[in-house]
């Protein structure tokens, strides 16, 4: 008897306190959708903190620390094993060094790489480059060899539930990310409590890097801290509006029609973003938190606004990313 020996794909992504949770979030995501399919085994690989996320215990994990050196360590689990793919989910490459040199000596084993949301700069060495954006410009990179994909149909989210019809309500649930690196928990929720009708019920979740967040000594709301849940998907459904940042959390948001307002704490990095969001008439977008609270208050009180975000929210989040990207893996290894 032959005993076929099934292929791996390796996923290897950032993930800790300063980088947050969304490369891991992405990476695992996709794992779960193709250990679904039973083609091949895929095996994460984790460079930074490990994080009990709902869903991870299912496969094989390598953690290494930040500072570890990565491409010795990339190819020690290679070496040892059958790999058809290595998709790498980094942030801004992290200084890595003789990464080039990995991504050739990948090449010449035949196994396909795929970079999701980085690395555009080895377009030449890539065989598939994966940005879960709406308003990616590819023009600029028209010359690469590699396949690049993106648009509304390229977010790499899980949607656990089904989504419902909106009506308006008094739940509002408010996102500040991982590991909320700007400190919102500190000022944000007293802003809240002052400056929204008093029938609100606040729910706040603490991600598992962040801090407590700051309460009133009278609160005015009714507030429910949710610490480290393991999934959003209940929370966003039971929710009639949602505060967010910008990232992740905001199209898992999105994909269950939820009217949302979104803002970005980090300064100008996300301007590009925001700026072509506002057009989508998807969410309602805030320059910061004030006017984010604002923005909320808009939407409580104005019902066609709200269900026209909600509707067109649906519309653009139809089709489900991940299995989009699963396929394309799957046309690169011939599987």
């Amino acid at each position: 008897l032959i005993h076929l020996i099934m292929s791996k794909i390796l996923l290897v992504c950032h993930s800790n306190s300063a980088v947050g949770l969304g490369h891991l979030s992405r990476i695992l995501v996709l794992a779960q959708a193709i250990k679904s399919h039973g083609a091949v085994i895929p095996e994460l690989v984790i460079f930074g903190d490990f994080f009990p996320k709902e869903g991870i215990s299912e496969f094989h994990t390598h953690v290494f620390p930040l500072s570890a050196y990565f491409t010795a360590s990339i190819e020690n689990i290679i070496s040892s094993d059958n790999f058809s793919a290595v998709v790498f989910d980094l942030h801004a490459k992290q200084d890595i060094s003789d990464f080039d040199n990995l991504l050739l000596r990948l090449k010449n084993r035949q196994i396909s790489i795929i970079g999701i949301d980085s690395l555009l700069e080895y377009c030449d060495i890539l065989d598939l480059i994966w940005i879960p954006s709406f308003n990616f410009d590819a023009s600029s990179h028209s010359n690469c060899k590699c396949i690049i994909k993106s648009g509304w149909d390229s977010f790499l989210i899980q949607k656990r539930l089904s989504h419902k019809e909106w009506t308006p309500g008094s739940s509002v649930l408010v996102l500040t990310g991982g590991s909320d690196t700007a400190k919102l928990s500190r000022t944000l929720p007293a802003y809240l409590d002052k400056s929204l009708r008093g029938d609100i019920k606040l729910n706040w979740v603490r991600g598992p890097f962040s801090e407590v967040p700051i309460l009133p000594t009278e609160t005015r709301l009714d507030w429910i801290i949710h610490d480290s849940p393991s999934g959003l998907d209940e929370l966003i459904l039971n929710s009639d509006y949602v505060l967010t940042i910008f990232g992740v959390s905001l199209f898992e948001v999105l994909q269950y029609g939820v009217p949302t307002v979104v803002f970005s704490p980090y300064q100008n990095k996300d301007d590009q973003e925001l700026q072509s969001l506002s057009l989508e008439n998807v969410a309602l977008v805030a320059a910061n938190f004030l006017d984010a609270i604002s923005g909320l208050n808009t939407l409580i009180n104005d019902e066609n606004r709200a269900r026209d975000y909600s509707l067109n929210s649906l519309k653009k989040l139809a089709v489900n990313g991940t299995q989009n990207l699963v396929h394309e893996i799957y046309l690169l290894i011939g599987v």
